[in-house]
């Protein structure tokens, strides 16, 4: 994602560019990406894990550990595009047992996760990354039928 918005931002004139990274939710794939290997249970199930073993600081470290990760591409990009404003969101919060709540519930009133995060900076390409991509080409996508759209947003906890 990084090395693509780079490299539009560096070949186009865009008045807005939009990435979309990880979701800041289950399932949690920053450590299985950086070890290349299978999600284990408490990043792709976390509630289930969290039931079973009550075990809290293995979810909250994995979750954490995906913040990192994305931050540390944003960080990336921001020293490698030229923008004025560059803005920083979510699409919701996520709960950790503030008000006895855990995840992100269909209907919230909880603060935390009702507050949607947005933090605004600027960027100045320093050049200090150098994108390695190629541009998309029709049909690299094998998987991109309506099911398996519909399939993807349920996993993300977009569908019920």
């Amino acid at each position: 994602m990084t090395n693509r918005g780079i490299s539009v931002n560096r070949e186009y004139d865009f008045d807005r560019l939009i990435l979309h990274y990880l979701q800041p939710h289950p399932p949690y794939v920053a450590n299985a990406l950086a070890e290349n290997r299978e999600l284990e249970r408490h990043e792709s199930d976390w509630w289930g894990y969290f039931g079973e073993t009550g075990d809290y600081e293995t979810i909250w470290q994995t979750y954490l550990d995906e913040l990192r990760y994305v931050l540390d591409e944003v960080e990336l990009l921001l020293e490698n595009i030229d923008a004025e404003t560059v803005a920083i969101s979510a699409d919701h919060g996520e709960a950790f047992g503030e008000y006895w709540e855990y995840g992100h519930h269909t209907g919230s009133i909880n603060p935390y996760v009702r507050k949607v995060p947005w933090v605004e900076t600027m960027a100045t390409d320093k050049q200090t990354h150098e994108p390695t991509t190629e541009p998309p080409t029709a049909g690299n996508n094998e998987d991109n039928t309506p099911e398996s759209t519909e399939e993807r947003l349920e996993a993300l906890g977009y569908k019920m």
